[in-house]
Protein backbone atom coordinates (compact mmCIF):
# COMPACT_ATOMS: atom_id res chain seq x y z
CA UNK A 1 0.00 0.00 0.00
CA UNK A 2 2.76 2.65 0.99
CA UNK A 3 4.14 1.23 -2.62
CA UNK A 4 0.98 2.55 -4.17
CA UNK A 5 0.89 6.12 -2.74
CA UNK A 6 4.46 6.67 -3.52
CA UNK A 7 3.92 5.40 -6.63
CA UNK A 8 0.94 7.32 -7.69
CA UNK A 9 2.65 10.83 -6.34
CA UNK A 10 5.84 10.01 -8.53
CA UNK A 11 3.45 9.63 -11.48
CA UNK A 12 1.33 12.39 -10.47
CA UNK A 13 4.80 14.41 -10.16
CA UNK A 14 6.03 13.44 -13.62
CA UNK A 15 2.68 14.07 -15.21
CA UNK A 16 2.29 17.80 -13.65
CA UNK A 17 6.43 18.58 -15.09
CA UNK A 18 5.67 17.30 -18.39
CA UNK A 19 2.38 19.04 -18.39
CA UNK A 20 4.01 22.24 -17.35
CA UNK A 21 7.09 22.17 -19.84
CA UNK A 22 4.65 21.47 -22.95
CA UNK A 23 2.87 24.67 -21.61
CA UNK A 24 5.85 26.72 -21.16
CA UNK A 25 7.09 25.51 -25.03
CA UNK A 26 3.73 26.67 -26.04
CA UNK A 27 3.09 30.04 -25.04
CA UNK A 28 6.70 30.63 -26.13
CA UNK A 29 6.18 29.71 -29.58
CA UNK A 30 2.59 32.38 -29.48
CA UNK A 31 5.02 35.00 -28.21
CA UNK A 32 7.48 34.31 -30.95
CA UNK A 33 4.78 34.85 -33.36
CA UNK A 34 3.11 37.91 -31.91
CA UNK A 35 6.14 39.84 -32.47
CA UNK A 36 5.95 42.78 -35.01
CA UNK A 37 8.14 42.83 -37.35
CA UNK A 38 9.65 45.76 -39.65
CA UNK A 39 8.98 44.84 -42.89
CA UNK A 40 9.91 48.53 -44.47
CA UNK A 41 10.60 52.54 -43.52
CA UNK A 42 9.38 54.91 -45.70
CA UNK A 43 10.43 58.55 -45.16
CA UNK A 44 8.22 61.41 -47.21
CA UNK A 45 9.17 64.98 -46.93
CA UNK A 46 7.12 67.57 -49.34
CA UNK A 47 6.83 71.28 -49.02
CA UNK A 48 9.18 74.48 -49.26
CA UNK A 49 9.49 77.80 -51.63
CA UNK A 50 10.83 75.26 -54.39
CA UNK A 51 8.19 72.62 -54.56
CA UNK A 52 10.38 70.09 -52.94
CA UNK A 53 9.16 66.70 -52.18
CA UNK A 54 11.66 63.33 -51.44
CA UNK A 55 10.23 60.08 -50.26
CA UNK A 56 12.97 57.23 -49.41
CA UNK A 57 11.69 53.88 -49.24
CA UNK A 58 14.06 51.21 -47.55
CA UNK A 59 13.11 47.33 -46.61
CA UNK A 60 15.56 44.39 -46.42
CA UNK A 61 16.50 44.07 -49.76
CA UNK A 62 16.52 47.42 -51.10
CA UNK A 63 16.29 51.52 -51.16
CA UNK A 64 14.61 53.56 -53.46
CA UNK A 65 14.60 57.30 -53.55
CA UNK A 66 12.64 59.84 -55.83
CA UNK A 67 13.87 64.12 -54.90
CA UNK A 68 12.19 66.22 -56.92
CA UNK A 69 12.45 69.82 -56.87
CA UNK A 70 9.64 72.06 -59.24
CA UNK A 71 11.67 74.88 -59.38
CA UNK A 72 14.46 73.14 -60.63
CA UNK A 73 14.40 70.13 -62.58
CA UNK A 74 18.10 69.53 -62.76
CA UNK A 75 17.62 68.93 -59.12
CA UNK A 76 15.68 65.77 -59.75
CA UNK A 77 16.86 62.54 -58.50
CA UNK A 78 16.14 58.89 -58.38
CA UNK A 79 17.77 55.81 -57.73
CA UNK A 80 17.56 52.38 -56.65
CA UNK A 81 20.51 50.37 -54.96
CA UNK A 82 20.64 47.18 -53.10
CA UNK A 83 20.38 47.13 -49.11
CA UNK A 84 23.07 44.85 -47.23
CA UNK A 85 21.71 42.82 -44.58
CA UNK A 86 23.86 44.56 -41.68
CA UNK A 87 22.60 47.98 -42.79
CA UNK A 88 18.70 46.51 -42.63
CA UNK A 89 19.31 45.13 -39.32
CA UNK A 90 20.73 47.53 -37.99
CA UNK A 91 17.95 50.43 -39.03
CA UNK A 92 15.36 47.44 -37.74
CA UNK A 93 17.20 47.08 -34.44
CA UNK A 94 16.67 50.96 -33.76
CA UNK A 95 13.23 50.63 -34.54
CA UNK A 96 10.84 50.62 -31.18
CA UNK A 97 7.22 49.83 -32.94
CA UNK A 98 5.81 50.95 -29.39
CA UNK A 99 7.51 54.59 -28.60
CA UNK A 100 6.79 55.21 -32.04
CA UNK A 101 3.19 54.07 -32.27
CA UNK A 102 2.75 56.46 -29.79
CA UNK A 103 4.54 59.40 -30.61
CA UNK A 104 2.58 62.76 -30.89
CA UNK A 105 2.66 64.25 -35.04
CA UNK A 106 3.57 67.36 -34.51
CA UNK A 107 1.70 70.20 -37.02
CA UNK A 108 1.91 71.18 -40.40
CA UNK A 109 5.26 73.32 -41.30
CA UNK A 110 4.33 73.93 -44.94
CA UNK A 111 2.00 76.86 -44.47
CA UNK A 112 5.42 78.56 -43.72
CA UNK A 113 7.08 77.32 -46.66
CA UNK A 114 8.23 74.67 -44.46
CA UNK A 115 8.95 70.92 -45.35
CA UNK A 116 6.61 68.50 -43.50
CA UNK A 117 8.17 64.98 -43.20
CA UNK A 118 6.34 61.81 -42.51
CA UNK A 119 7.77 58.57 -41.63
CA UNK A 120 5.65 55.40 -42.06
CA UNK A 121 6.88 52.01 -41.00
CA UNK A 122 5.31 49.10 -42.36
CA UNK A 123 5.21 45.43 -40.15
CA UNK A 124 3.74 42.48 -40.26
CA UNK A 125 0.39 44.08 -38.29
CA UNK A 126 0.09 46.68 -41.10
CA UNK A 127 1.44 50.81 -41.38
CA UNK A 128 2.28 52.96 -38.38
CA UNK A 129 2.65 56.54 -39.65
CA UNK A 130 3.65 59.84 -37.86
CA UNK A 131 4.20 63.21 -39.89
CA UNK A 132 6.55 65.95 -37.68
CA UNK A 133 6.90 64.12 -34.59
CA UNK A 134 10.04 65.82 -33.75
CA UNK A 135 9.76 65.26 -30.35
CA UNK A 136 9.90 61.46 -30.62
CA UNK A 137 13.58 59.81 -29.54
CA UNK A 138 12.57 56.91 -32.51
CA UNK A 139 11.34 59.45 -34.14
CA UNK A 140 14.14 61.25 -34.74
CA UNK A 141 16.29 58.29 -34.77
CA UNK A 142 14.58 56.74 -37.72
CA UNK A 143 14.84 60.23 -39.87
CA UNK A 144 18.05 60.50 -39.27
CA UNK A 145 19.18 57.37 -40.25
CA UNK A 146 16.90 57.38 -43.42
CA UNK A 147 18.62 60.53 -44.30
CA UNK A 148 22.03 58.70 -44.60
CA UNK A 149 20.80 56.74 -47.72
CA UNK A 150 19.71 59.82 -49.29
Amino acid sequence: MKYGIINTLMMLSIITLVNCKENKTNSGQNTMTNIEQVQSVKVVSAGGALGFSSSTVIDKDSIHYNRTVAANEADNLIYNRKMKPEDWERLADKIDIKIFGAATEGKSVQPVDGIDTKIIITTSAGNISKMNAYDNPVWKRIRDEVDQYK
